[in-house]
């Protein structure tokens, strides 16, 4: 095999010499340029194996570049390496088309060697399958074109009715004019213990059904490995959003997702979550990390609200909320 063509796009001259020298060392053809113009005139003449493209150049925005790059060669995997960790920055990357996304500063350049095997293998993955991949559109453009089955396949993303357990409500509203585009679930483990889940999907496409569906189907078997008293990775909200973009980044669905992933303790009346992403309001207001399926190498926090009576997330066109109910009756009881 021979080697793979790379074309860094790096105005930093010190750090693209030490980048192209080790990816040389590690066997890669390396082209660099220092101006997008100069990446765009390239690709058009012959497109490499993969691009790597700062944000920052001197004469075009790096997120323009990327646009036009994927318009010449829509294929083409592009990592970001930028010193910019602002998730408006990360989210219009991917939105354009970026595999993935690394900041600067980088702690060991064989990070960048693992990023770029990681999107050539997708990348092998998603040619040996091309037919399977256009029957699969197939599919799902029919799938669309039936309003009915797009009905019944969107109101399994929503629980149907409120839920109460522990002396707490729970319970969601969605607006008659949203799009299928939201999936909120609260189901009951084990202890008095609630999973809650409200999330949201973006993509270039308006068919975001189908990857909520997928989002679903990844936490699916652990609910159920976690009742049948095999694997706990469902109670830890971070583990399980750790669990839940190691799939996505590893898997052909090319969708970020916002999303709170929570677990209700209804005994120890506590509420412990992680957040991805900003679309979703929420209170207690948290810092949200990273949404899901962006960035294999993100890393999520956990945060816990005690003693807990309300919780509140909200999106446009939809609300989940969680009430612990007063306990009026006990509370007269024991001051009779």
């Amino acid at each position: 095999m021979g080697q793979k063509q790379v074309l860094l796009i790096e105005d930093d001259r010190v750090f693209q010499s030490v980048v192209e020298q080790f990816l040389i060392q590690q066997n890669y053809a390396v082209h660099c340029v220092e101006y997008g113009e100069q990446a765009l005139s390239l690709c058009q003449q012959s497109a490499p194996d993969i691009v790597l493209c700062d944000l920052m150049l001197p004469d075009i925005n790096g997120l323009k570049v990327i646009e036009r790059l994927l318009s010449i060669a829509p294929h083409l995997p592009v990592i970001v390496i930028s010193a910019s960790a602002d998730m408006a920055d990360v989210r219009e990357a991917v939105r354009l088309g970026a595999w993935d996304y690394l900041v600067k500063p980088i702690d060991s350049l064989t990070t960048i060697t693992q990023a770029i095997e990681h999107c050539l293998q997708r990348h092998r993955l998603e040619e040996t399958y091309v037919s399977d991949i256009w029957e699969l559109d197939s599919h799902i453009n029919q799938l669309y074109k039936d309003a009915q089955i797009v009905e019944r396949l969107a109101s399994n993303l929503l629980p149907q009715q409120a839920l109460e357990v522990g002396g707490y409500h729970i319970e969601n509203q969605v607006a008659d004019s949203a799009e299928s585009n939201i999936w909120i679930d609260y189901r009951p483990l084990t202890a008095g213990r609630i999973l809650v889940v409200m999330a949201t999907a973006h993509s270039q496409t308006e068919q975001n059904l189908i990857p909520l569906l997928v989002l679903k189907t990844l936490i699916d078997p652990l609910i159920r490995q976690h009742l049948a008293g095999s694997d706990d990775t469902v109670l830890d909200p971070r583990d399980l959003v750790q669990h839940i973009n190691f799939e996505l980044c590893h898997s052909r669905v090319r969708t970020a997702f916002d999303g709170v992933f929570a677990i209700l303790d209804t005994q120890q009346h506590t509420f412990r979550w992680t957040q991805v992403g900003d679309r979703i309001r929420m209170q207690p207001q948290a810092k949200p990390d990273l949404a899901l399926g962006i960035w294999r190498h993100a890393s999520f926090h956990s945060y816990i609200h005690s003693d807990v009576k309300r919780v509140h997330c909200q999106l446009p066109e939809a609300i989940l909320s969680i009430e612990r109910q007063a306990f009026s009756s006990s509370s007269s009881s024991s001051s009779n």
